[in-house]
């Protein structure tokens, strides 16, 4: 019934439980001793990802202290020598996994004792639980950390250290509930950076210096690139600067091989009120040499501090791996600081703020090059952002992260996220997974004037985590062929905190995005996005594009935006379907588009236009769409987004084809020249296409003639112009305009110039529109190998009651650029010009 140690007095004490339990009417012994909580001066720790190691004396289990890897340690310092009995300890997420660790004392904090090995959390247990360890005197108590039964994480909420019982009793004291924390009644309507009271939000004046530049060369650093660690020089200098202070930096490169005194995982902390210059963006060289054994690597940190200016230089590492584009899975060379910028709230919820990082390039990093996290009124601007080590997923290869609390909704608290601004700044892939994410709660944030390339997954990502309010708007993005210009909502993560909706009233407008996979995609839930006045335009790859993607995404009003010149195969201009939702959680965020308005759009020119495949309450108004080369609209709510089973189709070619050239208005290229092609002319090259070159007075030019003969053309339901085309040397892309023609009356062998119909005898305009030439729209080439074109003229050929269907094709535009057009005289079939017919 006795602890396993000696006790002075436990004779005494045994003959006290005997004279207890035999004497009649003695007094029971009470349970209730009241345990020796030992008095904690200092808590430090060898890192930490933003959960402090004095969150582990708050006695709230809301909070905690987190470190990823093995042997990471935290440490206490009872102030002076005490006698130590044993510990209560509280273990994040206890009741889902154990925890491992080692229990040592010290004297002195150099020589120490192992007072318990092999520690392991209490099964199941998520509340605080005691741990006996070894009796013994000490000032120091550092618990060693071996991760966990799930992942490497180590993370204690709350921690107690006792005296020894008299009995050898384990008895914890109870947690003091935490003092509530104060909250702001506000309440946020409009987004971007708008006050609760509806006024405008002001973006911070940056820290002015107004007292000494402290130059860390006069503190010990070097511009060298030797090796020699540069970090102790450039904290002094932080050290010795007051507020109103800068610590400059000239151009050089600076070593960063050592850490902070309670703080293994950063280099540099940043300090309130002081700003770190360099002396230019691209010959200043902060050089981490943290790899991937120093997890939550961070070059610099702040931690709850404001007023401060980081400029011009480049964070880099001494990362000399391969680099990966795979997103499915990690890296294996990835290494470099798993941070470049680190700003967060401090101990008691203290969030940092009015911060600005100008023009800084950050490279060679694992996972978020700037992670703003708690914090407001945060700006990062004019930099660069390139070449993370990893794109794999859990959080690699971010360039900017805006994040509050995972699952909860700090508006109005102290550390609320807000007001952060990214700006004018470049995101350069293919070594970045997204450019710019917000996630947890996050509001009223604003990326704007960014330019995003190649990224390898969506290069905004609103991730999913209840984020609302946020303002995007004139970025340009280019190149994402493996996800979104702009995400709304995320699948993945993991529980508890795994991704679904972004929250509601992100507004999202003047955006220029090219040749991307999807323009934009909203689904998982995600409500009340506004996506207006946006422009998405030449998608050439993959195929099955989309410009607008709309899942499960109520109340999203899609509005005033250009879709335009997409013309990979199967794109479509604005796509409404059935979103599956996670298929890995349950699929959590499944359902249909609901109470959705799609107005005032311009869909020109693309494969396909608008397609609804599920939804309700579906909103469709002054839309124009035209031009698309498969389809304007396709809606079918009632197949469940299937398509109908197409009829029968016939693909005919011309019974005519006649080129004409205003150039040698003698010829036709639509027939061989047998004298030409004797001779060995060039000229025999144009029996197989025509070449399309005008100049802007419309005085040189060349228009073709297509002739079809259509049996049955009552029954036809569909006709699709198919033509094959590519650019010449000199052009990247042609625009030609069709029109449908009431003359019949022209034979392919007889046809020049001078008797072609439908334009003017001395230029290429065409004549007789809206009477005898119907426009019927445009088709683009600018593919440099043959590629097909579509245009739909079913209405046109439906018109035609007689059978003949005559169609002109003309650069009215005068563009001045070379396109070969395949005519049916071509030695490839497959080349020829066709109309597809669907009866």
């Amino acid at each position: 019934m006795f602890s396993k140690r000696n006790k002075k007095g436990s004779m005494f004490l045994y003959l006290m439980v005997v004279l207890i339990l035999v004497i009649p009417g003695f007094p029971a012994y009470s349970a209730e001793v009241q345990p020796v909580k030992l008095p904690i001066v200092e808590v430090t720790a060898s890192g930490n990802d933003g959960n402090f190691p004095e969150n582990t004396l708050d006695d709230d289990l809301g909070t905690r202290w987190s470190s990823q890897g093995l042997e990471e340690w935290i440490l206490y310092d009872l102030g002076s020598t005490l006698e130590i009995g044993y510990l209560g300890l509280a273990f994040h997420n206890g009741n889902q996994r154990q925890s491992y660790f080692d229990v040592q004392v010290s004297n002195d904090g150099t020589v120490w004792e192992d007072v318990l090995q092999d520690g392991v959390s209490k099964e199941g247990e998520l509340g605080l639980a005691a741990y006996d360890v070894k009796d013994s005197s000490a000032r120091y108590v550092k618990i060693l950390c071996k991760g966990n039964s799930v992942n490497l994480w180590n993370s204690i909420t709350v921690t107690h250290i006792y005296s020894p019982t008299a009995d050898g009793q384990l008895i914890l004291a109870k947690l003091v509930p935490p003092k509530p924390e104060e909250r702001e009644d506000v309440t946020y309507t409009k987004p971007g950076l708008i006050n609760p009271d509806g006024s405008q939000h002001e973006i911070h004046e940056p820290n002015k210096v107004t007292g000494k530049t402290l130059n860390v060369l006069d503190y010990g650093a070097d511009l060298n690139d030797n090796g020699k660690d540069d970090t102790p020089a450039i904290l002094a200098a932080i050290e010795a600067a007051d507020p109103g202070d800068e610590v400059y930096l000239p151009n050089g490169t600076y070593n960063l091989n050592g850490t902070l005194a309670n703080d293994g995982s950063s280099h540099i902390a940043l300090k309130s009120g002081v700003n770190l210059r360099g002396e230019s963006q691209n010959n200043v060289f902060l050089v981490s040499d943290f790899d991937a054994d120093v997890p939550s690597g961070k070059v610099l940190r702040s931690y709850g501090m404001n007023n401060i200016v980081v400029s011009n230089l480049t964070i880099t590492s001494t990362f000399d791996g391969k680099y990966s584009t795979d997103s499915t899975k990690t890296n294996p060379d990835l290494g470099g600081p798993t941070y470049g910028i680190y700003i967060t709230d401090g101990a008691g919820d203290a969030p940092s703020y009015n911060i600005l990082v100008d023009h800084v390039t950050i490279e060679k990093y694992q996972r978020m090059g700037v992670r703003v996290e708690n914090s407001h009124d945060v700006v990062v601007q004019h930099a660069l952002f390139q070449n993370a080590t990893d794109v794999g997923g859990g959080g690699a290869g971010y360039g900017v992260s805006i994040q509050g609390v995972p699952k909860t909704d700090r508006t109005g608290y102290k550390n609320d996220t807000r007001y952060n601004v990214v700006r004018n700044s470049a995101f350069k892939g293919p070594y970045i997974r997204h450019g710019a994410l917000i996630q947890y709660y996050a509001h009223n944030n604003v990326i704007y004037n960014n330019t995003f390339e190649n990224t390898v997954l969506d290069s905004i990502d609103l991730h999913g985590e209840d984020e609302f309010l946020n303002e995007i708007y004139k970025n340009t993005i280019s190149g994402i062929v493996n996800g979104a210009g702009i995400g709304v909502g995320n699948t993945g993560g993991t529980a508890p905190t795994n991704h679904d909706a972004s929250g509601a009233y992100n507004y999202i407008h003047d955006n220029k995005i090219s040749n991307s996979r999807e323009g934009i995609k909203v689904y998982m839930g995600s409500p009340n996005t506004i996506i207006e006045k946006n422009m998405i335009t030449n998608t050439t790859e993959p195929s099955n594009g989309k410009g607008i993607f709309i899942l499960n995404a109520p109340g999203t009003i899609i509005r005033d935006n250009m879709i335009s010149n997409n013309t990979a195969d199967g794109f479509i201009g604005i796509v409404l379907a059935h979103d599956k939702g996670d298929t890995k959680a349950g699929n959590i965020g499944a359902g249909d588009p609901k109470n959705i308005t799609i107005t005032g759009n311009h869909i020109k020119g693309n494969t396909n236009g608008i397609r609804i495949e599920a939804g309700s309450e579906i909103v469709m108004n002054d839309n124009k769409v035209e031009k698309n080369t498969e389809n304007d609209f396709y809606i079918n709510l009632e197949s469940g987004g299937q398509e109908e089973s197409p009829g029968e189709q016939e693909k005919l070619t011309p019974a005519a084809d006649a080129l004409v050239d205003i150039e040698r208005p003698a010829s036709n290229y639509g027939l061989e020249n047998p004298d030409l092609t004797a001779a060995g002319s060039s000229d025999k090259n144009y029996y197989k296409y025509f070449n399309i070159k005008n100049n802007l007075d419309n005085s040189k030019g060349r228009i073709a003639y297509f002739q079809f003969d259509i049996a049955d053309i009552n029954d036809v339901k569909e006709a699709i112009l198919e033509l094959t085309g590519k650019i010449g040397s000199n052009t990247t892309s042609v625009e030609l305009d069709v029109f449908g023609l009431t003359n019949d009356n022209w034979a392919e062998d007889t046809i020049t110039w001078q008797n072609s119909p439908n334009h003017l005898q001395e230029t290429v305009t065409v004549t007789g529109i809206g009477d005898s030439a119907t426009y019927l729209g445009s088709i683009i080439v600018d593919s440099a190998e043959a590629a097909k074109v579509n245009l739909d003229v079913t209405p046109f050929v439906k018109s035609q009651t007689d059978g003949k269907v005559t169609l002109m094709i003309v650069d009215t535009k005068g563009q001045n650029g070379n396109i070969n057009m395949y005519s049916k005289e071509d030695s490839n079939q497959a080349n020829w010009p066709s109309l597809m017919i669907e009866k």
